[in-house]
């Protein structure tokens, strides 16, 4: 389900002139990567917080922001900024790996549809934070390596050597193996 960065400039484009409905299109394409994004820092339900209030904070912001090209990384920054803001102010609370909990109603449907899909989501919901949010935007929601890479405002070379340490660390850990090639398009 990815996007040609015209595509998503053009709705960018159109969202900065007002339409709410090509915002929603981008509100739709990168919620789950927002909520994996912040999970990283605060729980999963603060993580769900954070992501709305995200897009409620990029779309009042929305016509200021010069480049359609960078919506992606402008987005992961506002996201990132809430979820630490919000973790210092949790200082003395522990996050909860939520990731299974908050897939409950899915799950089912997934392994109705794909019990492979289910496994991987479950596996890595293991991992630690960081390398979880990359596996998560690759593998569950079929994000490409540049774009995981941009949104996370990391090199691709991390972005692979974080998929490259999940697969190995689901390897060692489930005896169980995910798909090594990468979708780059």
């Amino acid at each position: 389900m990815a996007w040609e960065a015209e595509e998503e400039q053009m709705w960018v484009e159109m969202a900065q002139d007002g339409s709410l409905s090509a915002f929603g299109n981008l509100a739709r394409r990168y919620r789950p990567g927002l909520v994996a994004l912040c999970s990283q820092f605060v729980t999963r339900e603060d993580a769900e917080d954070i992501a709305q209030e995200s897009l409620l904070v990029a779309y009042r912001a929305l016509p200021g922001l010069e480049d359609a090209s960078r919506f992606r990384a402008w987005l992961g920054t506002i996201a990132r900024n809430l979820a630490l803001r919000k973790r210092r102010q949790n200082v003395a609370s522990v996050p909860v790996d939520d990731l299974i909990l908050a897939y409950v109603p899915e799950i089912v449907h997934q392994l109705a549809m794909n019990s492979e899909a289910a496994s991987i989501r479950c596996k890595i919901a293991e991992l630690p934070p960081e390398i979880k949010a990359s596996m998560e935007l690759y593998y569950v929601h079929e994000w490409t390596v540049s774009a995981v890479a941009e949104f996370l405002t990391l090199p691709t070379t991390t972005i692979k050597w974080r998929l490259h340490t999940g697969r190995r660390l689901v390897r060692q850990r489930f005896g169980a193996d995910i798909e090594d090639s990468y979708n780059e398009k």
